[in-house]
């Protein structure tokens, strides 16, 4: 027995009444203990670890296309299109995997595979064995979060669960920072090593010990997710039976479409502002600034982990605090307003010839979309009945990533390859997405809560269906 089986099945004497062994409403659960608070952080870590390994390539466009001799628009693919569709293709057989066996083990599975394949990305003479590694780290990714979500619903309240959410959805964030500010930092780091004074290393290209040393580091928590002692998956596999498919999944969508699928339409589109960020931002400050790696890394990083970590915890603490009768309403409601403020900043941010009022303007645009990004999981959570949770949020997540991380890298790189009128072409492009995807995503999340607002009973006695 692992030491979490054992703390685990302590924790349900305790949380658990022997009358309801089945129980499986998030809004039933007690006050969750540590340990679920641990699992919690273990699953938060490794989302970081993700975005880390996802992110660190924007930190290292110079010297890749330097060596791969290759342009904006086929840097957009490596990160945007051809990540996204085999993102999208991995999710949904993940999550059914997720919803009919062991969360952990697939999680685990992931988690390794990503992190080996990012180690690969170092090894990369070509832009097509750069492509192979990005897909691969594309699927192993895809993975996680809808299993990682559906475990936080199983183990916290509806109280706590904003809050243990937007603690996953610091992810983002950290790891972003962390790939700007540690990549940036190792990068320095590996320009001094003497070619052969280091075994392996010191025969690589800097970018290529980056991403050596940063895909290493997810080994081990690869191996700790094996001891989390998973609770059961679904009731129908705990009965023997088959769990529903996608096609209770598009039923309820079909039945509820102004918010399920407006709602992802709303993410989607702030997604591809995020997703353009994410893998153009450092470049765009550093082309119009004229700052270089271990700079942009030393400035903006922290001001993108710390921004990006305070919108998230924020927002999830507002929403904890806030939802009482009405958590998914509060949810869209709070993205409304942040969706309003942070019109301005991501319309004319990148335009200003200031580096420190840019800098700003970013933070604070970061610091918004971190609270829309944190929550965006929340609703689904909320709404969605148990036994179809993982694959629904894998929907979502689905949509997300071929509509916003798929469009927005590549979308990003065409602009700026032929938005020849303007003195810094990346830095216009962004900021065009921006005027454009916010007021959509507004406009989309503005009729998904007035749908939610008519139809609030049903909706949370949907989220409860299959809790008899």
């Amino acid at each position: 027995m692992t030491f979490t089986q054992s703390a685990t099945r302590s924790e349900e004497a305790e949380e658990m009444p022997e009358t309801s062994p089945d129980r499986t409403a998030s809004s039933d659960l007690p006050s969750a203990g540590w340990r679920s608070w641990l699992v919690a952080g273990l699953l938060a870590f490794c989302y970081t670890i993700a975005y880390l390994d996802r992110q660190v390539i924007s930190l290292l466009i110079a010297p890749i296309q330097a060596t791969l001799d290759i342009d904006d628009t086929q840097f957009g693919m490596l990160q945007g299109i051809s990540f996204s569709l085999f993102y999208v293709a991995a999710t949904l057989p993940l999550a059914w995997l997720a919803d009919h066996t062991r969360r952990s083990r697939v999680m685990s599975g992931c988690v390794a595979a990503w992190s080996i394949l990012t180690m690969m990305c170092g090894m990369a003479g070509t832009f097509w064995q750069m492509m192979l590694a990005r897909i691969g780290i594309a699927a192993g990714e895809s993975g996680l979060t809808p299993a990682a979500l559906a475990t936080l619903s199983d183990r916290f309240n509806r109280r706590q669960l904003a809050t243990a959410t937007s603690f996953y959805m610091l992810a983002p964030f950290i790891g972003g920072g962390f790939a700007l500010s540690l990549g940036g930092a190792i990068y320095a780091w590996a320009e001094t090593i003497e070619p052969g004074s280091l075994p392996i290393l010191g025969t690589m290209a800097a970018w290529q010990v980056v991403f050596l040393i940063v895909g290493a580091l997810g080994l081990i928590p690869a191996l700790l997710l094996l001891l989390i002692a998973d609770r059961p998956a679904a009731a129908h596999s705990r009965q023997g039976e088959r769990g529903p498919g996608l096609g209770a999944v598009f039923a309820l969508f079909g039945r509820h479409w102004q918010i399920f699928v407006l709602y992802q339409l709303a993410m989607a589109a702030v997604m591809i502002l995020l997703a353009s960020y994410i893998s153009w931002l450092p470049a765009a400050i550093m082309r119009s600034k004229g700052i270089d790696e271990a700079e942009i890394g030393r400035l903006f990083g922290p001001i993108y982990l710390v921004c990006g970590a305070a919108g998230t915890l924020s927002a999830g603490m507002l929403v904890s605090r806030l939802a009482k009768q009405d958590p998914a309403g509060t949810v869209l409601r709070v993205i409304l307003v942040s969706l309003g403020l942070v019109w301005p900043l991501a319309s004319g941010g990148l335009l200003t010839s200031s580096l420190y009022g840019e800098l700003a303007m970013m933070g604070a645009a970061l610091f918004l979309i971190s609270s829309v990004t944190s929550l965006s999981s929340l609703t689904f959570q909320y709404i969605t009945p148990r036994h179809l949770r993982a694959q629904a949020m894998a929907v979502m997540a689905m949509v997300a990533a071929l509509l916003g991380t798929g469009l927005g890298p590549i979308l990003s790189g065409y602009m700026s390859d032929h938005l020849t009128g303007f003195a810094h072409p990346l830095s216009a492009a962004l900021a065009i997405i921006g005027f454009v995807a916010v007021p959509l995503a507004f406009a989309f999340m503005a009729i998904a809560l007035r749908y939610h607002a008519r139809t609030r009973l049903d909706l949370r006695l949907l989220a409860h269906e299959d809790d008899a």
